[in-house]
């Protein structure tokens, strides 16, 4: 890379001794003019640098810098200064200057060290400008994955959000991407320049939250060796993410509230008022209305947290996104792990995968996906690769829970109707947890398989036609043709 770097001054034998100077550097492109009307029409070729002198007739230094700095805040410019105007180069900083240097005194020997330093500097802005770009596309509304009707109408909310300040309150269950969600609010508003700080509110202890909020002085509290800066600080000019925010004690929501309503806080241990400003995103997967009416959330927070909330679908409602996603984590990981390229999810695979009731949600469907890759012998994964309903750690009832039991607990409703590529009944039912018959030495004929598995299965989840098809893997749709076909309706 080579950095442009243009040289203003009338009197063209110093300008060409300042540009020989620098065109020794092969990483400098050096162009000279010679007065301020000159820089300014050339400033769309976008320099790095400006060297300017301060005294030149028409526009001079000052003024170029003045009309500069309101064009391209933050472009380096040092000015160059004649014996006995100092104080010129000194109003020259409070405008904007980078640093000057005194034509005759110190200008060869200052200048080498002044331009490195300078476009180090102008290095580590570009690289943070793009890293924060790369940071803001990753978690734009555009970066989250999904497209079904549920989460087109998340987008829409988050757009709304990015309009203005107001302290947003994103609930879902676990693993439905809450976090994902405050970083596309955070990195598509107008704060996203600023700090984006996190605080897991169900992660920390209760003695040391309030520290953890606000910060602590120096002997505060035994073991505070020396002041910490508190997370609300830290936020100032950005956004501050309260994860879980359900966990908080009374105690603290009341300093909470306190310091929302007033930004100022207090560090423990400490007098002094400080004032913070960072937007508030909070996110829960408890029923803060309950927990009002039992006394252990404040109404008074809640109207300051719940400002606008953003309610996030469980994966069991997005329809055909559980195959986007499935798609997407596994393209991700052979990216990241070559070795594994040319896996793929079997027709059966992909069928389980959209009939699941997925409890865990998203983060439990990466997961399933990362395991069910490693698990798999062969390039297809196949559906019991998953372990899905079969003792997997994703599974929702363990694999010694008999039928019976499990029918006795809650259950989350299956993908409504959706077959990713038909309906692969015979495989689907083949694979399930039902003990198909007690015939071990006589061949028995698919078809009867499958009827007595769906036979038994209907009969031991007492008609719950949703459970009957979660337990054998295969979706709603395709439970009732089976009871339609086999004359099990009641």
């Amino acid at each position: 890379m080579k950095y442009r770097i243009f040289v203003v001054d009338d009197d063209r034998h110093y300008a060409r001794m300042l540009s020989y100077r620098l065109d020794k550097n092969p990483e400098y492109e050096v162009e000279t003019f010679s007065s301020g009307e000159e820089l300014l029409r050339n400033m769309v070729k976008k320099p790095d640098l400006i060297l300017c002198d301060i005294m030149m007739p028409g526009i001079d230094g000052i003024e170029a810098l003045r009309r500069i700095v309101a064009r391209r805040p933050g472009l380096p410019i040092i000015m160059v200064s004649a014996q006995g105007v100092v104080e010129t180069a000194v109003e020259a900083m409070r405008i904007g200057a980078y640093d000057y240097i005194t034509k005759g005194q110190d200008d060869l020997t200052k200048l080498d060290a002044i331009v490195k330093n300078c476009l180090e500097k102008v290095a580590l802005e570009k690289e943070v400008t793009t890293l924060r770009e790369e940071v803001g596309q990753k978690y734009s509304v555009r970066g989250i994955i999904g497209d079904s009707p549920a989460m087109q109408k998340v987008y829409r909310m988050i757009q709304k959000a990015l309009r203005g300040d107001l302290t947003v309150a994103i609930q879902g269950e676990s693993g439905t991407g809450k976090e994902l969600v405050a970083k596309a609010i955070h990195y598509g508003s107008t704060r996203k320049r600023g700090p984006f700080v996190v605080v897991n509110c169900a992660a920390i202890p209760r003695d040391l939250m309030e520290g953890e909020f606000f910060g602590h002085e120096k002997g505060s509290f035994t073991g505070a060796h020396a002041r910490k800066i508190g997370k609300f600080e830290q936020a100032d000019g950005g956004t501050i993410f309260l994860d879980e925010i359900g966990e908080l004690d009374l105690d603290l929501q009341a300093k909470l509230l306190r310091a929302l309503q007033e930004g100022e806080l207090v560090r423990v241990g400490g007098n002094d008022t400080i004032n913070f400003n960072a937007r508030v995103i909070s996110a829960t997967n408890k029923n803060v209305v309950e927990m009002i009416k039992e006394n252990k959330f404040r109404e008074d927070l809640y109207y300051r947290l719940f400002q606008y909330p953003v309610p996030l679908p469980p994966l069991r409602e997005r329809g055909q996104d559980v195959i986007v996603l499935t798609n997407y984590f596994l393209k991700e990981y052979l990216k990241e792990n070559p070795d594994f390229k040319g896996k793929k999810f079997s027709k059966a695979a992909r069928h389980a995968i959209a009939t699941f009731s997925w409890p865990g949600n998203v983060r439990e469907l990466k997961s399933a996906v990362e395991r069910a890759i490693l698990l798999s012998d062969s390039d297809e994964i196949s559906a019991a690769d998953l372990m899905l309903g079969h003792g997997g750690a994703v599974s929702p009832w363990a694999d010694r829970m008999s039928l019976a039991e499990a029918a006795e607990r809650p259950f989350a409703p299956v993908q409504p109707d959706f077959d990713p590529e038909g309906t692969p009944e015979d495989d689907a039912v083949s694979m399930s947890g039902i003990v198909l018959g007690q015939d071990s030495d006589d061949i028995v004929s698919l078809e009867v398989l499958k009827k007595r598995a769906v036979e038994r299965a209907y009969r031991l989840c007492d008609g719950n036609v949703d459970r009957a098809a979660v337990e054998l893997g295969i979706g709603r749709a395709t439970m009732y043709r089976l009871l339609k076909k086999y004359d099990m309706m009641t």
